[in-house]
């Protein structure tokens, strides 16, 4: 068993509020002021109320088990009032002999019971550590809801008819004015996910080499919209083999070491239990996602001592969702007071609602400081990519020059003059227009460069801007995983629809790859022979870079001798350093891309279904013919 006593899902709670909230729309209105409270009580059910619990209950459940029924009693019981407290009055709503308020006067005594009994300093996460709720925070939440609360109650309890209808206005507007709030943060949410710190921040918090870590760092390991959340998945980091799955019991990713405690067999080879849990293949152990705790052994009886569930846990890593990625804390095993979320190397651009943007993953056959040095190198574009992205012919001296100096953080750096590069920079001076370009490295994985092309009034904030945004993960020595993302800005048409945009956003994501990986080819037939070659001359000082235009491959190497190689496992093996690679393996789009990619998986069986169907239309009809 994994607990003393039986914990009941999280599932049933969201369609508890949506039946709730939909019997409320249907009841019968006692006045236009009320109906409106009632929809704006529907609302705030539904956006906050609703997620809101559910995660509440799932977290607490899963603290109960981590700690064997010991663990969070307080600040589950406190949830399970708040949840019964909320459909009871939202029930009450759905009578139509009780105005909006009284039911609403209900819920909000739910929450300020459920602020007053300690919810603030008894709450705790789902492994059952303590997360307490800032005491500034809570106060500022019960406050607001002493408020909103006491115009409930004088929308119903008021001897004046006047001052009820105050009350009622007041109480509609506050709840209104939440769901705008809460609507505006999920969509720049479920767009971005979460902000972080601003760039700036980041980078002088991270400029000291003193302080810089390769553990101790954020790294990109799957885009979300396209990993399969049906089963676990085997990656790497640092050549360390690790499993990533997505929790639906808390809506998360979790990660671990790729290693049962039991006798070593890969956890990415098991499956996702009915509780989120990942599940070893080979004697069914399994394994909580946020703590590693072991929270079944079916060989066990009476499995549930601590000392046991101590031993037998697994390594977890830290993971969130940012930006339709999945990170990883860079340490196995690290403590939550340990990890900083604001360090995420998140991308400007795609916190900016104005713009629109395609991905593409890839594991590439050499080494992430190969391929940040690539991404950095702009004047290859014209001869590498020639007949995909330029052409020979757009070849010119690039005159670039730093900004920022090489620190831990990384550099910047910008054209010295409007360098009219490519269509897009001679079609702006054509046009009597002017570009902007800048490029940013942030360590130790991410860049970017940002192309702004003014307007015809010379405003750049207004002007077509494109950036390419690129994430380097060491996944090991010799092989690496890319992260693209190309983040578009298109100028407001004069009149009709902007149709650039259009296509960006409803460009199917195996489409979009497909064009994508081929210009990546152009890069891996021949960048992990070159790696090979400049570690047998003794590295990059042998290189002849005599143009500005190497300024950021320059800047970029003295960056990297600094801060080291990445600390890759002892047993972790570069394959090409003992063989030549073939095309096909440098190539190998289905083990590179698809293999992690659920849109082009999809549309590679319908292609088979689509093939074999025509071969089938074609023997029919041969042997119709006459």
């Amino acid at each position: 068993a994994t607990s003393a006593e039986p914990v009941l899902s999280a599932r049933w709670v969201r369609p508890a509020y949506v039946a709730t909230a939909t019997a409320m729309l249907w009841s019968p209105k006692l006045s236009w002021l009320d109906a409106f409270a009632r929809c704006a009580t529907v609302l705030v059910a539904l956006i906050d109320f609703a997620p809101t619990a559910a995660t509440q209950f799932a977290e607490s459940a899963a603290a109960l088990r981590a700690r064997n029924g010991r663990g969070g009693a307080r600040w589950a019981a406190l949830v399970r009032m708040k949840i019964a407290g909320e459909l009871l009055g939202l029930w009450m709503i759905c009578c139509p002999s009780w105005p909006t308020c009284v039911g609403a006067s209900v819920v909000l005594l739910s929450h300020i019971i459920f602020w007053l009994g300690g919810a603030a300093t008894s709450r705790v996460d789902a492994s059952g550590a303590p997360a307490a709720v800032p005491a500034p925070v809570a106060n500022m939440i019960l406050k607001a809801d002493l408020a909103v609360c006491g115009a409930a109650v004088l929308g119903w309890a008021a001897p004046s008819q006047t001052v009820r209808t105050v009350g009622a206005v007041a109480y509609t507007t506050a709840v209104s004015l939440v769901c705008c709030e809460k609507m505006a943060g999920r969509m720049k949410a479920t767009r971005t996910g979460s902000s972080s710190r601003p760039a700036v921040q980041r980078r002088q918090a991270a400029a000291d080499w003193k302080e810089f870590s390769w553990r101790r760092q954020w790294y990109p390991i799957a885009f979300s919209k396209v990993t399969d959340k049906a089963i676990p998945h085997r990656l790497e980091l640092f050549g360390e083999p690790l499993a990533l799955w997505w929790d639906h019991s808390v809506k998360a990713w979790r990660a671990t070491v790729d290693s049962c405690p039991h006798r070593l067999a890969p956890l990415s080879e098991g499956r996702v239990d009915e509780e989120g849990n990942i599940e070893c293949p080979y004697h069914g152990w399994a394994f909580e996602g946020d703590s590693g705790a072991c929270t079944k052994i079916p060989q066990a009886e009476g499995f549930g001592s601590e000392d046991m569930r101590r031993r037998c846990s697994a390594t977890p890593l830290h993971a969130v969702e940012r930006q339709g990625i999945v990170w990883i804390w860079g340490q196995p095993g690290a403590r939550i007071e340990d990890v900083d979320e604001a360090l995420i190397p998140v991308c400007e651009a795609l916190e900016d609602p104005a713009f629109d943007w395609i991905d593409v993953s890839r594991d590439m056959p050499y080494s992430a400081d190969m391929l940040l040095e690539n991404v950095l190198d702009s004047s290859h574009v014209p001869f590498t990519h020639h007949k995909t992205i330029s052409k020979r012919e757009n070849a010119q001296p690039l005159l670039l020059q730093l900004t920022e100096k090489v620190t831990a953080a990384g550099f910047a750096g910008q054209f010295m003059k409007d360098t009219p590069v490519g269509k897009q920079g001679t079609d702006a001076l054509a046009a009597g227009k002017s570009t902007e370009r800048t490029t940013q490295f942030t360590a130790p994985t991410y860049m970017h460069h940002r192309i702004r092309t003014s307007d015809v009034s010379g405003s750049f904030d207004k002007g077509f801007e494109t950036w390419t945004v690129a994430y380097a993960t060491p996944t090991g020595p010799g092989r690496s995983r890319l992260f693209a993302r190309f983040p578009f800005r298109f100028p407001a048409p004069k009149f009709g629809p902007n149709l650039p945009r259009l296509i960006v956003r409803n460009l199917p994501d195996w489409l979009n790859h497909l064009g994508q990986l081929r210009v990546l080819d152009d890069d891996n037939i021949f960048l992990p022979l070159q790696e090979g070659r400049v570690k047998e001359v003794g590295g990059w000082k042998e290189y002849n870079m005599p143009t500005p235009a190497d300024t950021y491959v320059a800047a970029y190497r003295r960056w990297f001798d600094r801060a080291g190689p990445p600390p890759h496992a002892p047993s972790a093996v570069n394959e090409f350093e003992t063989k030549i690679p073939t095309k096909a393996e440098l190539l190998d789009r289905w083990s590179q891309h698809t293999a992690h990619c659920k849109s082009c998986q999809t549309a590679a069986k319908s292609a088979k279904r689509i093939i074999s169907v025509c071969r089938v239309a074609l023997i029919v009809a041969a042997a119709a013919a006459p």
